[in-house]
Protein backbone atom coordinates (compact mmCIF):
# COMPACT_ATOMS: atom_id res chain seq x y z
CA UNK A 1 0.00 0.00 0.00
CA UNK A 2 1.25 3.46 -0.77
CA UNK A 3 0.31 6.75 1.05
CA UNK A 4 0.36 10.38 0.29
CA UNK A 5 0.16 12.48 2.92
CA UNK A 6 -0.18 16.91 3.78
CA UNK A 7 0.88 18.60 6.85
CA UNK A 8 -1.18 21.01 8.19
CA UNK A 9 0.44 23.77 10.64
CA UNK A 10 -1.39 24.51 13.77
CA UNK A 11 -3.21 27.49 12.99
CA UNK A 12 -4.80 25.03 10.07
CA UNK A 13 -2.95 26.17 7.14
CA UNK A 14 -1.73 23.61 4.56
CA UNK A 15 2.28 23.51 4.80
CA UNK A 16 4.49 23.60 1.58
CA UNK A 17 7.03 21.34 3.74
CA UNK A 18 5.42 17.52 4.21
CA UNK A 19 6.54 17.83 7.99
CA UNK A 20 5.85 20.75 10.28
CA UNK A 21 7.63 21.87 12.35
CA UNK A 22 6.35 22.71 15.80
CA UNK A 23 6.90 21.50 19.53
CA UNK A 24 9.57 18.96 19.11
CA UNK A 25 7.76 16.30 21.78
CA UNK A 26 4.17 16.96 19.97
CA UNK A 27 3.43 13.59 19.08
CA UNK A 28 3.12 13.27 15.20
CA UNK A 29 -0.83 13.35 14.57
CA UNK A 30 -2.12 11.51 11.26
CA UNK A 31 -5.63 11.77 10.32
CA UNK A 32 -7.92 10.01 7.54
CA UNK A 33 -9.60 11.60 5.08
CA UNK A 34 -11.18 10.67 1.33
CA UNK A 35 -9.83 12.90 -1.33
CA UNK A 36 -13.47 12.57 -2.33
CA UNK A 37 -14.48 13.80 1.33
CA UNK A 38 -13.60 17.75 0.91
CA UNK A 39 -15.81 19.09 3.44
CA UNK A 40 -15.13 16.67 6.22
CA UNK A 41 -11.32 17.83 5.69
CA UNK A 42 -12.68 21.72 6.42
CA UNK A 43 -14.31 20.50 9.65
CA UNK A 44 -11.19 18.61 10.82
CA UNK A 45 -8.75 20.94 9.85
CA UNK A 46 -10.65 23.68 12.40
CA UNK A 47 -10.94 21.57 14.80
CA UNK A 48 -6.86 21.02 15.12
CA UNK A 49 -6.79 24.87 14.27
CA UNK A 50 -8.84 25.18 17.16
CA UNK A 51 -6.53 23.58 19.91
CA UNK A 52 -3.74 24.81 18.04
CA UNK A 53 -2.15 21.55 16.83
CA UNK A 54 -0.23 20.28 13.74
CA UNK A 55 -1.22 17.42 11.20
CA UNK A 56 -0.44 15.04 8.56
CA UNK A 57 -4.10 14.10 6.04
CA UNK A 58 -3.22 11.16 4.79
CA UNK A 59 -5.54 9.87 2.23
CA UNK A 60 -7.73 7.57 3.12
CA UNK A 61 -8.39 4.13 1.05
CA UNK A 62 -11.62 4.61 -1.41
CA UNK A 63 -13.62 1.56 -1.15
CA UNK A 64 -14.76 1.92 -4.67
CA UNK A 65 -11.33 0.76 -5.64
CA UNK A 66 -10.39 -2.36 -3.42
CA UNK A 67 -11.73 -5.63 -3.29
CA UNK A 68 -13.30 -6.02 -0.09
CA UNK A 69 -11.74 -8.72 2.52
CA UNK A 70 -13.89 -12.00 3.34
CA UNK A 71 -16.96 -11.38 5.69
CA UNK A 72 -16.17 -7.37 6.05
CA UNK A 73 -17.77 -4.74 3.49
CA UNK A 74 -15.73 -2.84 1.02
CA UNK A 75 -15.84 0.59 3.78
CA UNK A 76 -14.59 -1.84 6.74
CA UNK A 77 -11.83 -3.00 4.25
CA UNK A 78 -10.96 0.03 2.82
CA UNK A 79 -11.41 2.08 6.50
CA UNK A 80 -9.10 -0.79 7.78
CA UNK A 81 -6.68 -0.41 5.04
CA UNK A 82 -6.22 3.55 5.64
CA UNK A 83 -5.58 2.81 9.24
CA UNK A 84 -2.78 0.27 8.21
CA UNK A 85 -1.24 3.07 6.05
CA UNK A 86 -0.91 5.11 9.55
CA UNK A 87 0.64 2.24 11.69
CA UNK A 88 3.22 1.44 8.56
CA UNK A 89 3.93 5.51 8.94
CA UNK A 90 4.48 5.68 12.80
CA UNK A 91 6.11 2.03 12.04
CA UNK A 92 8.98 3.64 9.76
CA UNK A 93 9.09 7.08 11.63
CA UNK A 94 11.54 8.13 14.67
CA UNK A 95 8.80 9.17 17.13
CA UNK A 96 8.31 6.45 19.91
CA UNK A 97 4.42 7.51 19.28
CA UNK A 98 1.90 8.51 17.05
CA UNK A 99 -1.61 9.54 17.05
CA UNK A 100 -4.41 8.44 14.59
CA UNK A 101 -7.79 10.14 13.96
CA UNK A 102 -10.51 9.78 11.84
CA UNK A 103 -12.36 12.75 10.12
CA UNK A 104 -14.91 12.85 12.01
CA UNK A 105 -13.25 13.70 15.48
CA UNK A 106 -14.23 16.37 18.03
CA UNK A 107 -12.11 17.53 20.71
CA UNK A 108 -12.87 18.34 24.01
CA UNK A 109 -11.48 20.20 26.93
CA UNK A 110 -7.87 20.81 27.14
CA UNK A 111 -6.98 17.75 24.24
CA UNK A 112 -4.00 19.70 23.16
CA UNK A 113 -2.25 19.20 26.25
CA UNK A 114 -2.43 15.69 25.50
CA UNK A 115 -1.05 15.66 22.11
CA UNK A 116 2.07 18.19 22.89
CA UNK A 117 3.77 15.98 25.20
CA UNK A 118 4.38 12.14 25.65
CA UNK A 119 5.75 11.88 29.22
CA UNK A 120 2.22 11.22 30.46
CA UNK A 121 1.99 7.91 28.50
CA UNK A 122 2.28 4.40 30.36
CA UNK A 123 5.66 2.68 29.33
CA UNK A 124 3.99 -0.26 28.73
CA UNK A 125 1.17 1.12 26.78
CA UNK A 126 0.67 -0.27 23.17
CA UNK A 127 -2.72 1.83 22.78
CA UNK A 128 -3.92 4.61 24.69
CA UNK A 129 -7.96 4.93 23.14
CA UNK A 130 -8.46 9.03 23.59
CA UNK A 131 -12.16 8.46 22.68
CA UNK A 132 -15.72 7.22 24.11
CA UNK A 133 -18.84 5.70 22.13
CA UNK A 134 -20.55 6.49 25.09
CA UNK A 135 -21.46 3.09 25.89
CA UNK A 136 -20.85 0.53 28.64
CA UNK A 137 -16.93 -1.09 28.76
CA UNK A 138 -15.10 -2.92 30.79
CA UNK A 139 -12.02 -1.32 32.34
CA UNK A 140 -9.31 -1.15 35.74
CA UNK A 141 -10.81 0.33 38.42
CA UNK A 142 -7.75 1.16 39.12
CA UNK A 143 -6.73 4.85 37.33
CA UNK A 144 -3.28 6.60 36.82
CA UNK A 145 -4.04 10.13 36.75
CA UNK A 146 -2.13 11.89 33.79
CA UNK A 147 -2.31 15.73 33.35
CA UNK A 148 -4.87 18.08 33.57
CA UNK A 149 -8.19 16.44 34.98
CA UNK A 150 -7.78 13.19 32.67
CA UNK A 151 -6.44 9.49 33.89
CA UNK A 152 -5.75 6.77 32.12
CA UNK A 153 -6.84 2.78 33.21
CA UNK A 154 -6.69 -0.75 31.36
CA UNK A 155 -9.25 -1.66 29.26
CA UNK A 156 -10.25 -5.18 28.99
CA UNK A 157 -13.97 -4.65 27.28
CA UNK A 158 -14.91 -4.22 23.97
CA UNK A 159 -15.28 -0.32 23.18
CA UNK A 160 -16.34 0.56 19.22
CA UNK A 161 -14.93 2.88 17.49
CA UNK A 162 -11.28 4.14 15.97
CA UNK A 163 -11.27 7.79 15.58
CA UNK A 164 -8.66 8.61 17.85
CA UNK A 165 -6.59 6.56 19.49
CA UNK A 166 -2.58 6.65 20.23
CA UNK A 167 -0.41 3.94 18.77
CA UNK A 168 3.29 3.01 19.80
CA UNK A 169 6.02 2.71 17.56
CA UNK A 170 5.91 -1.47 18.37
CA UNK A 171 2.94 -1.95 18.69
CA UNK A 172 2.58 -0.29 14.80
CA UNK A 173 4.87 -2.93 14.08
CA UNK A 174 3.35 -5.90 15.61
CA UNK A 175 -0.11 -4.81 14.10
CA UNK A 176 1.56 -4.77 10.55
CA UNK A 177 2.61 -8.57 11.76
CA UNK A 178 -1.04 -9.82 12.87
CA UNK A 179 -3.63 -7.89 10.45
CA UNK A 180 -2.06 -9.04 6.94
CA UNK A 181 -5.08 -10.84 6.77
CA UNK A 182 -8.37 -9.30 8.25
CA UNK A 183 -10.80 -10.83 10.03
CA UNK A 184 -12.82 -7.99 11.60
CA UNK A 185 -13.27 -4.36 11.19
CA UNK A 186 -10.41 -2.27 12.39
CA UNK A 187 -12.15 -0.98 15.99
CA UNK A 188 -12.38 -4.77 16.70
CA UNK A 189 -8.81 -5.31 16.08
CA UNK A 190 -7.77 -3.05 18.49
CA UNK A 191 -10.43 -2.63 20.76
CA UNK A 192 -12.17 -6.01 20.94
CA UNK A 193 -11.28 -8.74 23.64
CA UNK A 194 -12.56 -11.60 21.40
CA UNK A 195 -9.58 -10.75 18.78
CA UNK A 196 -6.43 -12.28 18.53
CA UNK A 197 -4.90 -8.71 18.09
CA UNK A 198 -6.74 -6.97 21.33
CA UNK A 199 -4.83 -9.73 23.30
CA UNK A 200 -1.62 -9.18 22.12
CA UNK A 201 -2.01 -5.60 23.06
CA UNK A 202 -1.93 -3.61 25.96
CA UNK A 203 -4.50 -1.20 25.67
CA UNK A 204 -5.65 1.66 27.66
CA UNK A 205 -8.51 3.99 27.90
CA UNK A 206 -8.66 7.83 28.60
CA UNK A 207 -10.76 8.74 31.51
CA UNK A 208 -12.73 11.05 30.46
CA UNK A 209 -12.65 10.74 26.97
CA UNK A 210 -11.04 13.89 25.60
CA UNK A 211 -12.29 12.85 21.97
CA UNK A 212 -15.78 12.08 20.09
CA UNK A 213 -16.94 11.58 17.00
CA UNK A 214 -19.23 14.14 15.48
CA UNK A 215 -22.40 11.83 14.89
CA UNK A 216 -22.22 11.86 18.99
CA UNK A 217 -22.62 15.63 19.23
CA UNK A 218 -24.59 18.49 17.65
CA UNK A 219 -24.62 17.82 14.13
CA UNK A 220 -25.13 20.90 12.87
CA UNK A 221 -22.60 21.85 10.41
CA UNK A 222 -21.21 18.80 10.68
CA UNK A 223 -20.94 16.75 7.09
CA UNK A 224 -21.24 12.94 7.77
CA UNK A 225 -17.74 11.11 8.01
CA UNK A 226 -17.52 8.32 4.77
CA UNK A 227 -14.07 6.86 5.75
CA UNK A 228 -16.14 3.84 8.09
CA UNK A 229 -19.85 3.49 7.36
CA UNK A 230 -20.62 0.21 9.13
CA UNK A 231 -23.45 -1.78 10.43
CA UNK A 232 -22.86 -2.97 13.65
CA UNK A 233 -25.66 -5.64 13.26
CA UNK A 234 -24.36 -8.88 14.81
CA UNK A 235 -22.92 -11.22 12.41
CA UNK A 236 -23.27 -15.05 12.18
CA UNK A 237 -19.97 -16.26 13.44
CA UNK A 238 -17.94 -18.93 11.06
CA UNK A 239 -16.27 -22.22 12.99
CA UNK A 240 -13.05 -20.60 11.82
CA UNK A 241 -14.59 -16.88 14.21
CA UNK A 242 -15.74 -19.31 17.19
CA UNK A 243 -12.19 -20.51 17.09
CA UNK A 244 -10.22 -17.25 17.01
CA UNK A 245 -12.56 -15.80 19.68
CA UNK A 246 -12.16 -18.56 22.37
CA UNK A 247 -8.63 -18.26 21.87
CA UNK A 248 -8.62 -14.89 22.15
CA UNK A 249 -10.73 -15.28 25.48
CA UNK A 250 -8.24 -17.92 26.78
CA UNK A 251 -4.93 -15.92 26.57
CA UNK A 252 -7.20 -12.44 27.62
CA UNK A 253 -7.72 -14.69 31.01
CA UNK A 254 -3.88 -16.08 31.52
CA UNK A 255 -2.76 -12.20 30.76
CA UNK A 256 -4.79 -10.52 33.28
CA UNK A 257 -6.50 -13.43 35.46
CA UNK A 258 -10.10 -12.72 36.42
CA UNK A 259 -11.49 -9.29 36.35
CA UNK A 260 -11.73 -9.14 39.64
CA UNK A 261 -10.58 -5.47 40.42
CA UNK A 262 -12.78 -4.15 37.37
CA UNK A 263 -16.31 -2.52 36.27
CA UNK A 264 -18.46 -1.39 33.68
CA UNK A 265 -19.32 2.04 33.21
CA UNK A 266 -19.51 4.38 30.47
CA UNK A 267 -17.06 6.45 29.41
CA UNK A 268 -17.76 10.28 29.92
CA UNK A 269 -16.64 12.33 26.98
CA UNK A 270 -14.94 15.88 28.82
CA UNK A 271 -16.66 18.47 26.54
CA UNK A 272 -14.75 21.52 25.62
CA UNK A 273 -15.54 24.29 28.77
Amino acid sequence: MSSHSVSYSPDGIEATRRTVRGNADQIRCLVINLDRSKDRLVQVTSEFARIGVAFERIAAVDAAGISKAPRLTGAETACFRSHQLCWRMIADGSQPYGAIFEDDVVFGHDASSLLRSTSWVPKDADVVKLETFLDPVRIDRQRHEVAHGYSVTRLFGRHHGAAAYILSKSAAKKLLRLTKHLRSPVDNALFDPATLTFVRLTVYQMVPAPCIQSQWVSREDKPESLIQQRNLAPKQDTVGEKIHKHAARAILLLRNGTFRGTEKVVIPYRAQE
